[in-house]
């Protein structure tokens, strides 16, 4: 009787040791699937914060200088690039929004043939850029972002901006 006893004893002890295992295995699996759920929700949050934040860096660029003849589209350091002219104290200043060494560049300046295109700040990671006018208040910019997501944005302006 005091073998059979101990058989019993040693039984419950595998059980209860067994039920640990299979608590602590699932633990470990449920943590591991939250940890990827995670890392997913978090890149996609990257990667629609860098649309979005591009979508609005050109409109409200577009936005604050809505003028007439304001607007022009040309190329700078081998990229197509966009033109914002302003007269300031008799000056015309000139704002290029291009593409130049994986970022989307913005330059202020008067002398722009002078500068080296890589002397615009950085505003993001782009891969490419294009802007194309499709009539005299609309135009479309592309980029594509360094993690390869393309965006399209059509920008109307109020006033006829657009010159060649």
């Amino acid at each position: 009787m005091h073998f059979q006893n101990e058989n019993r004893h040693m039984v419950d002890v595998l059980f209860v040791l067994s039920l640990f295992c299979v608590f602590a295995f699932s633990a470990l699996m449920l943590v591991m699937i939250g940890a990827d759920v995670y890392k997913k929700t978090a890149s996609n949050m990257d990667t629609n914060y860098a649309s979005r934040i591009s979508y609005a860096y050109l409109s409200e660029k577009i936005r604050q200088n809505d003028r007439a003849d304001s607007f022009s589209i040309g190329t700078y350091g081998g990229s197509d690039a966009f033109m914002i002219s302003e007269e300031i104290n008799g000056t015309t200043y000139y704002t290029y929004l291009y593409q130049y060494d994986g970022k989307l560049r913005e330059l202020f300046t008067n002398t722009p043939d002078t500068l080296n295109p890589g002397a615009g700040q950085a505003i993001m990671d782009c891969s490419e850029f294009s802007v194309v006018t499709l009539d005299d208040h609309l135009f479309c910019f592309s980029m594509t972002t360094s993690e390869d997501v393309e965006t399209t944005l059509y920008v109307s302006t109020r006033c006829a901006g657009f010159t060649d």
